[in-house]
């Protein structure tokens, strides 16, 4: 086994062998725990209905686990196993892979990985597979990122200070004077503190404070469940038109949305771009999602569990009620759209980007987690009392995951995601 790999041509070093069968251990335990266990049930189903499309719908799955590789590779560069083990693919010139080069190696990963792949990334003086051969790639260890502007403004000597940068000569010292440095002026009410004050883990900085997210959160319940309701009561007063309640569940959404923006904005709805990254509208790294994944699993480990030994939850049919299943199409859809598309992006900004943030802001991650799951847990009791105990475990997992990626997008791809199966087994 040739060991004395040279360096590349950025001065990185090669991936070896173990950070490779690692990456690829974390990538593939992902899909199997995670996809086929969510998926598993489906085909089986479909399989029972239709051999045929059972068999199709496997192919798909399948499918999905293969390009996932490549989609991962030539958008980021790396796999959610490959950012674990901080290795990435790059091209010829140092640069991420074309889609053309993520997908000829990946296409050869069904060769490589019996034996000849493995051996070869041993052997190899550049570590190439078959598949990085073919595509003019290779894996390297991941560059260690800069420092932010504020660190390295940290770092460096401060201006004035007569500090010498390192190895430079030591200057005469200055002769002190009497002069004092001006104070500076206090914080005025725009000002925004330049770093997150509190235990924040990974949150993005806010600017409501631990009373404000109280008061937000009973102008969210109000607006939400008492005043938005009330604009269709006149139009239909008992509720019970599929037109009324799609109408009532958007206002609620969009109730949402508008309280949390509100206190990002300190009520002046703007500008949005600044306030929707506080609440956590931001990018993550392609690891993001395997906690969202192990997140998820450990919620529904929990919910059967509480199932099995305390007592199975009996919730109403909301997709029903709201015609998810009616005869007219552009019904069903809009129920669709409600439920699995603006419930999720609404209740996780106000529930996480705006509730968990703001009590995250004075309390330690599972105080603040508790308190979050449980008031999310409760507004869903008028769908079944016994409901509230397994979303309040929802509510808990998912403010886990917005802390560990310190992004609101795995938040929402996961309660999307259960929406639409709850959607789906129902139906």
């Amino acid at each position: 086994m040739n060991e004395s790999a040279p360096p590349a041509a950025d001065g990185r070093e090669y991936a070896g062998l173990g950070r490779r069968l690692l990456a690829a251990l974390i990538d593939n335990l992902t899909w199997l725990i995670g996809i086929a266990s969510l998926f598993g049930d489906l085909i089986a189903i479909v399989y029972d209905a239709s051999p045929e499309v059972g068999a199709l719908t496997a192919l798909v799955v399948f499918s999905a686990w293969f390009n996932y590789f490549s989609f991962c590779e030539w958008r980021w560069g790396q796999t959610i196993g490959k950012n674990a083990t901080r290795i990435e693919v790059v091209g010829p010139d140092g640069d991420k892979p074309t889609f053309a080069q993520a997908s000829m190696r990946n296409l050869l990963r069904l060769v490589d990985v019996f034996v000849i792949g493995w051996v070869l990334i041993a052997t190899d003086r550049r570590r190439q597979r078959l598949g990085d051969k073919a595509a003019k790639t290779v894996v390297l260890r991941r560059a260690p990122k800069p420092l932010p502007p504020a660190l390295r403004a940290a770092a460096a000597p401060a201006a004035g200070s007569g500090l010498p940068p390192a190895g430079a000569a030591t200057p005469p010292i200055a002769p002190a004077t009497s002069a004092v440095a001006p104070t500076p002026p206090p914080a005025g009410p725009e000002t925004v503190a330049a770093a997150p004050t509190g235990p924040r883990g990974s949150l993005p900085a806010i600017r409501w404070s631990l009373g404000d997210t109280g008061w937000g959160l009973l102008a969210g319940l109000i607006v939400a469940f008492i005043v938005a309701p009330a604009l269709v009561l006149p139009f239909d007063p008992d509720l019970d038109s599929d037109g009324a309640l799609l109408v009532a569940q958007g206002l609620l959404g969009v109730s949402l949305i508008a309280v949390s923006l509100g206190a990002a904005t300190r009520w002046r709805f703007g500008p949005l771009n600044p306030a929707l990254a506080s609440l956590g509208l931001r990018g993550f790294a392609p690891v993001g999602l395997a906690w969202m994944l192990v997140a998820m699993l450990a919620y529904y480990m929990a919910a059967g569990l509480f199932a099995s030994f305390v007592i199975e939850p009996d919730q109403e049919d909301i997709g029903g009620e709201l015609g998810v299943g009616d005869e007219n199409v552009l019904i069903a859809i809009a129920a669709v759209v409600l439920i699995a598309g603006l419930a999720p992006i609404a209740e996780e900004l106000f529930f996480r980007g705006f509730l968990f943030s703001g009590l995250r802001n004075r309390l330690s991650l599972w105080p603040a987690a508790v308190i979050a799951g449980l008031v999310f847990g409760a507004i869903h009791a008028v769908t079944g009392i016994t409901t509230v105990i397994p979303l309040a475990a929802l509510g808990v997992a998912l403010c886990w995951l917005y802390e560990k990626t310190g992004s609101l997008w795995p938040c929402v791809i996961a309660h999307t995601f259960n929406n639409g199966l709850a959607l789906l087994l129902i139906a």
